[in-house]
This record gives C-alpha cells, sequence and structure tokens, in this order.
C-alpha cells in the first residue's frame, strides 16, 4: 500500500512539473518572462535536475540580460548530458551577450555538430564572425545556412551587411534587394544600398531607396542625410538645402550638416549665409569641414594669416591631411603673392584661449 501511495505522489509531481513547464514555455514564447520565470521556479523546486526545467530557466534568464545567471542552469544540464543541444544553444547565446564571441561560437560549432541543419544557429554564428571583423569566416557561415535554407531574410541580412563592409557592392546589392523582396521594412537597409549607389554616383537610384525609407520613417536621419547629399551631387543645391534644413529640424546640432549647407551657400555665391553656418558650427566646436569652409572665405576675403592659423589647427590633430595640407600650401603662396588686406574686424575676446579658430 506504502508502494502504491509513492507511486502516486511520484505520478502526481511528474504530471505537477510538465504542467508547470507547459505553462511555462507558452508564456516565455509570448515575452512574459516574470511568469514564465515564477513557475520555471516553482517546477525547478520539485525537479532541481529536470533539463527541461533547466533550459527554460536559462532562456528565461538570458533573455533577461541576465546572462551570468543563465550560464549556471545550461552547464548544470551539460555536466550530465554534454551533447544536450538546447542547453548548448542557450550557452552560446549567453556567452554572446556577455561578449565573450570566441565561446560563444565555440559553444555554437559544438551545437551543430548536433543538429546541422540548424540555418538560425549557422546565421548567428556568421553574425559573431562578422562583429569581429573576421569576414572570410563570416561568409563561410551565411552561405551555409543558404545551403539549408535560401529564403532566410536574416542570412540575407547578414550577407549584405557583410559584403558592403567588404567592399563587394554588387553582392550587397543583390542580398539586400533578396532581403527587401521578403521584406521592404528594414531601413537601415534601404538607407544602405542608397549610400552604395551614391558612392557610384548613381543619384537618380540612390534617390530611389532613400524616399523608400522615408515613406517608412519620415524624418530618418540617415535617409536625409543621403537625398541632400545626391541633390548636391546632380547640382540640385538649393533642394539640398532645403532637405538638410529638414534634418536641422530634427536635430539641430547636426554639425556636420549644418557645414554642408555652409558648403552649398558657398557654392551659390552666398558667401554671408555661408559665413553664418560656419560660425553658428564653430561656436559649438572645432570642426574640421567648417573651417575648410570658412577658410575660403577668407582667402577670397585676403585674409590669409588667419586662414593659415585655422589650417594649423586641424592639422595639430591631423598632421597627415592631404586635402588641408594641400589648401595650407596654396593659401602660404597666395599669401606671399598678395598683401593682406586690413583687418577692420573687432579685436579678439582677451580671456579667450589662443587657439581658438578663427571666426572672421
Amino acid at each position: 500500500m506504502q508502494s502504491n501511495k509513492n507511486n502516486d505522489k511520484g505520478a502526481e509531481l511528474t504530471r505537477r512539473v510538465s504542467d508547470l513547464s507547459k505553462k511555462a514555455n507558452s508564456l516565455l514564447k509570448k515575452g512574459k518572462m516574470e511568469e514564465a520565470r515564477t513557475l520555471f521556479e516553482q517546477a525547478y523546486l520539485i525537479a532541481p535536475d529536470n533539463p527541461y526545467i533547466l533550459v527554460g530557466l536559462g532562456d528565461v534568464f538570458r533573455k533577461q540580460n541576465q546572462p551570468e545567471k543563465a550560464l549556471q542552469y545550461y552547464n548544470k544540464i551539460l555536466g550530465n548530458e554534454p551533447d544536450n543541444i538546447f542547453a548548448l544553444r542557450g550557452l552560446g547565446g549567453a556567452y554572446h551577450a556577455m561578449g565573450q564571441f570566441d565561446r560563444a561560437i565555440e559553444t555554437w560549432k559544438r551545437y551543430v555538430e548536433l543538429n546541422e541543419f540548424d540555418f538560425f544557429v549557422l546565421t548567428r554564428i556568421g553574425d559573431t564572425y562578422k562583429k569581429m571583423s573576421r569576414y572570410e569566416e563570416a561568409e563561410k557561415y551565411y552561405l551555409k545556412s543558404l545551403e539549408i535554407n535560401n529564403g532566410d531574410k536574416y542570412t540575407f541580412l547578414g550577407l549584405g551587411d557583410l559584403y558592403y563592409k567588404m567592399n563587394r557592392d554588387d553582392d550587397a546589392i543583390c542580398y539586400c534587394d533578396k532581403l527587401l523582396e521578403l521584406d521592404e521594412n528594414f531601413i537601415n537597409i534601404l538607407t544602405m544600398v542608397g549610400n552604395i549607389y551614391k558612392k557610384r554616383d548613381n543619384y537618380d537610384k540612390a534617390l530611389e531607396y532613400y524616399q523608400r525609407a522615408l515613406k517608412l520613417e519620415p524624418n530618418n536621419s540617415y535617409a536625409l542625410y543621403g537625398i541632400g547629399d545626391c541633390y548636391r551631387g546632380k547640382g540640385m543645391h538649393k533642394e539640398a538645402i532645403t532637405t538638410w534644413e529638414r534634418l536641422l529640424e530634427v536635430n539641430p546640432r547636426n554639425d556636420n550638416i549644418l557645414a554642408r549647407i555652409g558648403d552649398v551657400h558657398l557654392k551659390l555665391g552666398n558667401d554671408e549665409e555661408a559665413r553664418q553656418c560656419y560660425h553658428r558650427v564653430l561656436a559649438r566646436s572645432r570642426n574640421k569641414y567648417a573651417l575648410l569652409g570658412l577658410n575660403k572665405i577668407l582667402r577670397k576675403e585676403g585674409k590669409y594669416d588667419k586662414a593659415i592659423q585655422n589650417y594649423k589647427l586641424i592639422l595639430a590633430t591631423e598632421p597627415d591631411d592631404q586635402r588641408v595640407l594641400k589648401e595650407l600650401e596654396a593659401a602660404i603662396a597666395e599669401s606671399a603673392a598678395t598683401p593682406e588686406k586690413p583687418d577692420v574686424s573687432p579685436p579678439a575676446d582677451e580671456s579667450g584661449s589662443d587657439v581658438r579658430p578663427s571666426t572672421d
């Protein structure tokens, strides 16, 4: 009789653990981490060596950004079952979250030896190699993933970004377009392809991708930045200014854009508008591009000493900048050939630093 009671109690506990596990996993899939964790911990008190419960707890802690705690549960399983694929998969993810990329890759490689058709983990390995700038290894695993599933958008995403980083532009466009056929909502991919076409001076094609990005996110800074560049490349200077001013409404302290607007005004012959743009930038920072733009105005006005001072300020931190060196050489030659025009501007604030860029 006692044996039957024990058996009944054991069966009841087993059913209880199974029920808790099923409910907890359902909550986990729905992203309800705290509720899932509570049920897994209740099951753990009953069956502390149950691998399904241990994996569940590991997954919860990993997804709650507590990978160190997750490791404890995954490793407890692997101490008894070294080839438990669920523990290996989660363990790799925990190492990755901790920034231990080599250990993550090593663990996932053990996993794919046991489950070679998991293209998702193959893609994760590729992503991790890419993050480490080990591009050839990344490509190998992405292509392995494609052999198993040639329609996975995350593999296309990984390959598109990889080839972009490798400057293999045709391959990057190929896989980015494959991705966008499956899901056109990847704004960063739309702007990436736009950047490639812009780099090739194919401004119309670049605009097509940037505009698609703006339809999804009307104030996307990368798209607005690129559109302005394309308009400038097409000689549509007023349109470039309008686009960049729209970007400044979103990010009024974007000094590079403000310097770009100054450059376009300068090209249009609007020297005073350009000067104001450069002054606004230089009031906040010693921006290289604002200094270079301002120097064009200073040299046009015959104020070579101030221009030369600004070139030297840039070279103090970037001594090998060839553009600056050439412009400095030209300014020195112009200064030698042309008398310096008298400076009628008010004296500088004596409390200011001697190394401030000229804002004349």
